[in-house]
């Protein structure tokens, strides 16, 4: 189509581009109608009183505007520093950046920071660094918190804060952060170091000699009381010394009572107790009495009495020395065949119960004098005539021990030798329990006995009946092998070799079958319980240098298998010798008492059965200690 076409048809377009006013003729509308006057005055006045409020508007804009443009344009305008008006402590630090006033701040506490409290208490002193109290301390935080003042919160808080520092200025205050469980813990820990337990007044009784230990007041860490006194001196951000708050604990028994106690056990100890029976006389020295005082304290109270565990022991070793064993006649066993070889004799039983409250009664009194008693006993008669032999049912072997004692020293052998004169040929009623000691009697001359070295205590030294330990192993071996139930049993400090020898019966040598005794002190013991009489028979061989202990009667349907010995904790002798002083020696003179040699642990187990099954396992358990070389050295005249 051509262009003037186009203009031609859409005349309207080209009317405006040529800027020529419509007429009928062009577009085919009517022209506009010209404007009105009156429309034309009504605009001229509106904009009139529009051009009045201009201003007013304006400046209540601005007024209105500016508390929410003022808080955030003027830290703009002052930066990233601390606004005017705030300090810490204090001091200002206005205009400062936060990591010159944490700077600041690191310099001001510094003593604070490197040791910030020192805990005292009588002469002690501990320096904890801050996070060993528990204790919190930021300076960059404290600088953050300096130039954050001002700049938080919505604009009105902002305004606020604003004005507040114009006004009046904020002084900011360090804040330290505790942790109580860690500042308890701290102190708990040095609690050790102040606490200690009320010591009660004391008394011990030794040696006849009466000792006192004055009370003492005991003293408790307050750790509540001393965590507060931290907290409050850690705010001001100087070092400080803490005294620790303590309280003072009462001692439960006073000097009061250890003074009467004191009294009431000299009074007792004053004199020796002597007991008697026919004409026998044995008596208690005040060392001796002491050993069987205690001292209890009960309810403010020391009180003074008679340990009766320990007098029934001294009761025991007492009835050893005033029993005389059987009263029945004295018989051998050869052939098959029993015959008494010599007569019975009337014989002494302490009765111990008795006897143990006669002597707390006694020991109870206090004396100048000498206190005695007679001493409550039974008489024994013999019960056992040539007619009533064949009722005793022994008739074959029922249990046999053996040891040797080869190499010993004369005073053993004679020693060895009379304990078993003492074993020989006593019959041991059905269910009686044997008591070695009391058999035994007193080891003395009067029986046959020499001194000889034998182990008490931690050394082996001179006593009366050294080597006697050889008849108590026999007849515990002897026992053993029968099966008897053996109910007191105690095995040597060390190992000594000698006892190796016969010890596993049939199975050959070996350890842990050993008995060692101490009259008064320890025993061996054992049941009869094979519904019988039992014959103990003793022979010294001295030729082969061979003791054996036979046990006759009625053997029971069991058979008796030891099985170990087995050795655990060995330990190796000590290398270091030890040296005694003696007195009764001459100065200069040095012997050896004692050979090192090595501990260890020893197990036996004796297992009893009755055909393809298992009665009884008794387990017999022995600790021999390491031992040193020990030598006697003298120190006499």
């Amino acid at each position: 189509m051509p262009i003037d076409d186009y203009y031609q048809e859409y005349g309207p377009i080209r009317r405006r581009r040529s800027q020529q006013p419509l007429t009928p003729d062009d577009d085919g509308l009517p022209p506009d109608p010209p404007p009105r006057p009156d429309r034309q005055r009504r605009r001229r006045v509106t904009r009139r009183r529009l051009a009045g409020w201009v201003w007013p508007v304006t400046l209540l804009a601005l007024f209105l505007a500016t508390p929410l443009v003022l808080p955030y344009a003027l830290p703009f305008y002052y930066g990233d520093v601390a606004l005017p008006g705030v300090s810490v402590q204090g001091k200002p630090v206005s205009g400062q950046s936060g990591d010159a006033i944490s700077a600041d701040l690191s310099e001001r506490y510094a003593a604070f920071l490197r040791q910030p409290l020192t805990l005292v208490y009588a002469g002690q002193a501990w320096q904890p660094s801050l996070s060993d109290l528990g204790l919190q301390f930021d300076p960059t935080d404290l600088a953050r918190q300096a130039v954050a003042a001002g700049r938080q919160g919505d604009p009105i808080t902002r305004l606020r804060d604003l004005w507040s520092l114009y006004q009046d200025g904020l002084d900011l205050t360090p804040t330290v952060v505790a942790d109580r469980r860690v500042l308890q813990d701290f102190l708990l820990h040095i609690a050790s170091s102040v606490e200690h337990a009320p010591q009660d007044a004391a008394l011990s009784i030794a040696a006849a000699k009466v000792i006192g230990t004055p009370s003492a007041p005991g003293v408790q860490l307050l750790v509540d009381a001393t965590a507060n006194d931290v907290l409050l001196a850690a705010q001001d951000l100087q070092p400080h010394d803490i005294a620790i708050r303590t309280r003072t604990l009462a001692p439960l028994v006073d000097d009061t009572a250890l003074v009467q106690a004191q009294s009431r056990a000299t009074d007792l100890l004053q004199s020796p107790i002597e007991m008697a029976r026919s004409d026998q006389r044995w008596v208690w020295p005040p060392e001796k009495l002491a050993e069987l005082l205690q001292v209890e304290a009960k309810g403010g109270r020391l009180e003074v009495g008679v340990d009766k565990e320990l007098l029934g022991q001294a009761v025991e070793g007492l009835a050893q020395l005033v029993d005389t064993g059987t009263a029945e006649p004295r018989l051998r066993f050869s052939s098959g065949h029993v015959r008494i070889v010599q007569e019975g004799t009337p014989g002494w039983r302490l009765k111990q119960d008795e006897a143990a409250v006669a002597i707390t009664k006694l020991m109870m009194s206090s004396q100048p004098t000498t206190r005695t008693l007679a001493l409550p006993v039974e008489q024994l008669t013999p019960k056992i005539t040539k007619e009533t032999l064949s009722n005793l049912g022994i008739k074959e072997l029922v249990g046999e021990g053996q040891s040797s004692f080869a190499g010993s020293a004369q005073y053993r052998i004679t020693n060895i030798k009379a304990g078993a004169s003492r074993m020989d040929g006593v019959l041991i009623a059905p269910g009686e329990e044997f008591s070695f000691n009391a058999q035994l009697g007193e080891v003395d001359s009067a029986n046959g006995f020499v001194e000889g070295y034998a182990i008490i205590g931690n050394r082996t030294q001179l006593e009366w009946g050294g080597g006697v330990c050889q008849d108590s192993t026999t007849v515990f071996r002897a026992a053993f092998w029968a099966g008897l139930p053996i109910t007191e049993r105690h095995a040597h400090a060390f190992y000594i070799s000698w006892y190796d020898q016969f010890a596993l019966g049939s199975q050959g040598d070996g350890q842990g079958m050993d008995a060692s005794i101490y009259t008064g002190v320890n025993d061996l013991k054992f049941v009869n319980d094979t519904g019988n009489w039992l014959l103990m028979q003793t022979d010294v061989d001295e030729v082969n240098q061979v003791l054996t202990v036979r046990l006759y009667g009625t053997k029971p349907n069991r058979d008796v298998r030891l099985e170990g010995p087995t050795i655990t904790n060995e330990v190796r002798a000590p290398s270091e010798p030890v040296y005694l002083d003696d007195a009764s020696l001459p100065a200069g003179t040095v012997h050896q008492s004692d050979t090192a040699r090595g501990g260890r642990d020893i197990t036996v187990d004796r297992v009893i059965t009755r055909g393809e099954a298992e009665v009884s396992r008794d387990s017999f358990f022995t600790r021999f200690r390491a031992w040193p070389n020990i030598f006697v050295r003298g120190t006499g005249n």
